[in-house]
């Protein structure tokens, strides 16, 4: 009777603690215990102590599905699973561990599937940015934005470019031969014209397309025009299309814009810096990345511990919160609603596919792709993503940039920098160099005219001195 006893009690010791995994390749009508992480988007728990989000109703749709129950159980260390001095953490060492039957929210990589099941992708995330929106700048603010279109380098070099084609042309006036025996000739006032302020009025006639009173008339004046009037064109032509935007865009239909609109403008522009969370999937994907764009990203991002702080920088104004879309997606929607999401038109930077971890061998593992490309055959996978991420959002207008968006245009525009006027500014500097350099050759050349005609005249027979004229 006392062994009957003993082994009643071990029986029900064993059937308690079996709870926490399945590790028989059988099915059954167990409980299967699921690793998941708490998540904005995929798991979050209520005060009840039960859980709520996208993994608890996919777990629900596939329980349907298969007829099995599941039971969320967090992994000890809170991570998804990585290998370290070649031991496994997170879920994925607790799959291998047999310590739980599932994991929610592994992305499918090489490394894991060397060493787990991992079923049909369940869906696929790709990297995203969350900025700051900025207000639509009203009226009082054009002639900051029109300033604005071009960099303080580059009004510079345009000054200079006006006084040095300015000085050339004084020089060009007073010492090319070709150029004051013309002046002197079709006006006769080549001491007025030639002064240097009607050099200065030349050139501001000539860059406001007003026509000057008297072009110039040598082969060095005309050579260095030339090139000034392609700068003057050349600049008009980059200013037109930096602005073009704000005139055309009604800015009653906009309410926000963005600081940047695309990964090239982030890798270009210096005002706003990528913030990457250490040892994230992002990170590794930039630091990995062979495309050059993507490596300048890395190379001056900002490393942060954390999301939270990632997302504070974003509200600063002053940095791009590099996530995946999802937790882009799902801030974007939160209030405040100072943020908003941006992602590149095929959404395809980062991309990665996300699956369910089962141990090797799992007898779960066709039953679950089986119920998840069922899932996603009929759109739920999609209709519960949609719950989580944007009808469960906070804001009336959620802002995203991308081909799904449904978003007022933008106002942005280009701001001209000076690797966009270096090619044609070191043009007129060469242009005004060799324009002295034709003027010397100029002055050499009348010279020796000048001499050769001397030369070539006979003298004049002129009545001698001594002759008596008196009659």
């Amino acid at each position: 009777m006392a062994w009957a006893v003993v082994l009643l009690v071990c029986a029900s010791l064993t059937s308690v603690y079996g709870q926490d995994a399945n590790p028989t390749d059988s099915v059954g009508s167990k409980t299967f215990i699921v690793g998941a992480i708490e998540h904005p988007v995929y798991l979050k728990k209520k005060d009840d102590g039960s859980y709520e989000g996208f993994d608890q109703d996919v777990l629900n749709e596939i329980s349907k599905l298969i007829r099995v129950d599941f039971r969320i159980k967090p992994p000890d260390d809170g991570r998804y699973g990585m290998e370290v001095d070649g031991q496994w953490n997170g879920m994925v060492g607790e799959l291998l561990e047999r310590k739980i039957d599932m994991a929610m929210g592994l992305y499918i990589t090489t490394e894991r599937e060397r060493v787990i099941d991992l079923s049909k992708p369940l869906m696929e995330e790709h990297v995203e940015m969350l900025v700051k929106k900025l207000p639509m700048m009203d009226q009082a603010d054009w002639w900051a934005l029109t300033y604005g279109i071009m960099s303080n380098e580059v009004w510079f070099m345009i000054g200079v470019s006006f006084v040095l084609v300015a000085i050339v042309t004084f020089v060009i006036i007073r010492v090319s031969p070709y150029e004051s025996r013309a002046y002197s000739a079709e006006v006769g006032e080549a001491s007025r014209l030639s002064t240097f302020g009607h050099s200065l009025w030349i050139c501001f006639s000539a860059m406001s397309w007003q026509g000057v009173d008297y072009s110039p008339r040598s082969f060095s004046g005309r050579f260095l025009f030339v090139f000034f009037f392609g700068f003057i064109v050349w600049t008009i032509i980059l200013c037109t299309g930096a602005i073009a935007g704000f005139f055309l865009t009604n800015p009653a239909a906009v309410s926000v814009r963005s600081p940047v609109e695309s990964w090239d403008d982030l890798a270009a522009t210096d005002g706003i810096r990528p913030v990457l969370v250490s040892q994230g999937g992002s990170e590794r994907f930039f630091k990995e990345s062979k495309v050059p764009m993507y490596r300048r990203i890395y190379d001056k991002a900002i490393k942060v511990s954390s999301p939270e702080e990632g997302l504070k920088r974003a509200r600063l104004g002053v940095a791009a919160y590099i996530c995946m879309s999802s937790i882009a997606r799902y801030h974007s929607n939160q209030k405040p609603c100072d943020l908003m999401s941006i992602h590149d038109a095929q959404g395809i930077v980062g991309r990665r596919s996300m699956g369910i971890g089962l141990p090797i061998g799992s007898p779960l593992r066709n039953q679950v792709s089986l119920a998840i490309l069922q899932l996603r055959e009929d759109g739920t996978i999609h209709r519960l993503y949609q719950k989580w991420t944007v009808r469960q959002g906070q804001c009336a207008n959620a802002e995203f940039s991308g081909p799904s968006a449904k978003q007022q245009p933008a106002l942005h525009y280009h701001q001209l920098g000076v690797r966009d006027m270096l090619p044609i500014f070191v043009e007129l500097v060469v242009a005004a160099i060799l324009s002295l350099c034709i003027m010397g050759a100029e002055v050499v050349w009348d010279k020796r005219r000048s001499k050769a005609t001397r030369k070539a005249s006979p003298p004049d027979k002129r009545t001698g001195a001594c002759e008596d004229t008196n009659i």
